[in-house]
């Protein structure tokens, strides 16, 4: 059995799979926090991605739950991260290296997807409810936390999928500096003045 063949180590990579671990953290936080927070005089409601959370008993919960898939994705880019951190030293084609990047993307995509539904979705129905008087209605800090974590995302498969920069190759400097050839012209013996002959 041949060993393989250890490539340098893919600096990129083990940063877009540290990128993909905090994107993950960033995702299960935003899960909990809350995405819009209503207040008024009576009640106070914030909604999360598990559902909503309100200070008054509520009959029903219609809110969906957006925290399994996201829950999901972040779970995928753990998993990725771990595959791109692992494989920093196989080569770019490699099953290990495509399976971390195509994970990662996929659940930058999903992180991205939920987020950008789950703003609509609390966009409409603050802007729903803004017409009750003594009504005040706030973006809460999951929704920022899902946005930090859709673009940290990105930024994990923008760094797993960029090239390595080939380096130039240069020779080495030797300790006494690089010999320089000088080519010396030929000398020539001048000849000798002839006598003058007389006539």
């Amino acid at each position: 059995m041949s060993t393989p063949v250890l490539w340098p180590i893919a600096r990129l990579r083990q940063f877009g799979g540290g990128a993909w671990i905090i994107a993950a953290g960033l995702i299960v936080g935003g899960t909990f926090a809350p995405l819009s927070e209503e207040r008024s005089r009576s009640v106070s409601v914030a909604f999360t991605a598990w559902g909503v959370t309100s200070d008054q008993p509520t009959t029903s919960d219609y809110f969906p739950d957006f925290g399994i898939p996201l829950v999901i994705g972040a779970v995928i880019m753990v998993a990725a991260a771990l595959l791109a951190v692992t494989s920093t030293r196989l080569h770019p084609a490699s099953g290990a290296v495509l399976a971390a990047r195509l994970l990662g993307t996929g659940a930058a995509g999903v992180t991205i997807g939920c987020t950008v539904t789950l703003y609509l979705l609390t966009t409409l129905i603050d802007q729903a409810n803004k017409g009750l008087s003594s009504t005040t209605v706030e973006t809460g800090l999951g929704t920022w936390l899902l946005i930090a974590a859709s673009v940290v995302g990105v930024v994990g498969s923008i760094l797993m999928l960029v090239p390595k920069m080939e380096q130039r190759l240069e020779p080495e400097t030797p300790p006494m500096g690089i010999p320089v050839v000088r080519v010396l012209e030929p000398e020539y013996d001048e000849p000798a003045p002839e006598p003058e002959q007389r006539g």
